[in-house]
């Protein structure tokens, strides 16, 4: 049996250096088992980074027998992809870091959850004493609700958000937001902000107020890889980024790989998270005895996978990867870990586990007559 997989990255368009990232990893992986005597084709689509493509790849691709899917990049992607998936029958390994608050029986979650991510990031900014916060994303649904958890969180330890902007997907217009963010005198400032945009975001504000680059935390980020960081040159000095795996991280399979395939040659969290996907849906096939969706998804469940990563451990319930939280801060052009958890943890995409993540309690419900 050859297994077809469809593999639906934007490696053009706005964020297209992510999409690549993911696309190497994947490649990757597909080429070492092949290696091995594993029978695995690749079916690649590229929307291109225009929203309105994903439903149409996903439906096209399911039609014609691929019933596994690894892609999508923004969760505004993943979303538009979900209905073609509940339709079809099909199973999406989702590979990228997201804001959490979603569990569907047709998506494996492979990325970072918020807990892995935003609660670590601004639980850091609060031990530094840090007191003034700006917070600028972009326009969808990963700016909207890394933001709200993180100003929820931030002001829960007492943390005064200065200041909230949203800038359109792949616009380089924010000249308003830079001075904002220096009037204000924030002690850092949370972005949320992805591709292109937030390359020009950084420049100008690193050209503005100079005197904030090189400063531990300045810019933290709660999605910023090895994917673009060289497109962020000087200006990411000193930023914070919170993640699963970061290029230190990487075993000599994983920098193989991105001297192979990535175009930048460098290992992100996309590109091991990608690489992770295809290991663990090739492993599900195999105790499964099958490429049933359904029979998969409980095979990789019951008992954990080693991967390039390492161990991953999906929860069946959930269906969200457990994960080894990491700080690190951009110096010279990489990442250098300075924080990351000792064990895996649990992604807790609802943040159910984490009362102090609101800045108030919030009164249970009561009948008003």
């Amino acid at each position: 049996m050859t297994l077809r997989l469809g593999l639906i990255f934007s490696t053009t368009g706005s964020y297209a250096a992510l999409g690549q990232s993911a696309l190497a990893g994947a490649l990757g992986a597909i080429a070492a088992l092949r290696a091995e005597g594993v029978a695995i084709e690749p079916v690649i689509r590229d929307p291109g980074g225009d929203v309105a493509r994903y439903e149409a790849e996903t439906t096209a691709l399911l039609e014609d027998g691929v019933q596994h899917i690894l892609g999508a990049i923004t969760s505004w992607s993943r979303k538009e992809m979900i209905p073609a998936l509940e339709r079809g029958g099909g199973l999406l390994w989702y590979p990228c870091p997201y804001e959490g608050f979603e569990s569907n029986d047709h998506v494996v979650y492979l990325g970072a959850a918020p807990n892995h991510h935003v609660l670590p990031a601004t639980d850091w900014i609060a031990r530094q004493g840090m007191r003034r916060a700006y917070l600028v994303g972009s326009n969808y649904v990963w700016g909207w609700e890394t933001l709200r958890l993180a100003r929820e969180r931030l002001e829960a330890r007492g943390v005064e958000i200065v200041g909230e902007r949203f800038v359109p997907l792949g616009s380089d217009r924010h000249g308003h937001v830079v001075e904002e963010i220096c009037a204000r005198d924030a002690d850092c400032v949370i972005d949320s902000l992805i591709g292109p945009t937030n390359a020009s975001f950084l420049r100008d504000l690193a050209a503005r107020d100079p005197g904030r680059v090189g400063r531990p935390g300045h810019v933290v980020s709660f999605n910023q890889t090895e994917a673009d960081l060289d497109a962020l040159g000087p200006a990411a000095e000193g930023l914070l980024s919170a993640g699963c795996l970061f290029e230190d991280d990487a075993d000599v399979a994983l920098q193989e790989v991105a001297r192979r395939y990535a175009p930048n040659g460098r290992v992100s969290a996309f590109l091991a998270s990608a690489h992770a996907a295809v290991e663990i849906l090739v492993e599900g096939v195999r105790r499964a005895g099958t490429d049933a969706p359904r029979a998969v998804f409980r095979a990789v469940a019951e008992r954990p996978v080693i991967t390039a990563m390492g161990e991953v451990r999906i929860d069946p319930v959930l269906r969200h990867a457990a994960l080894a939280p990491r700080l690190a801060l951009a110096t010279g052009g990489r990442f250098r870990v300075i924080e990351w958890a000792a064990d895996l943890e649990s992604a807790d995409p609802y943040l159910t586990a984490q009362r102090a993540h609101l800045s108030q309690p919030r009164p249970d419900l009561r009948i008003v007559r």
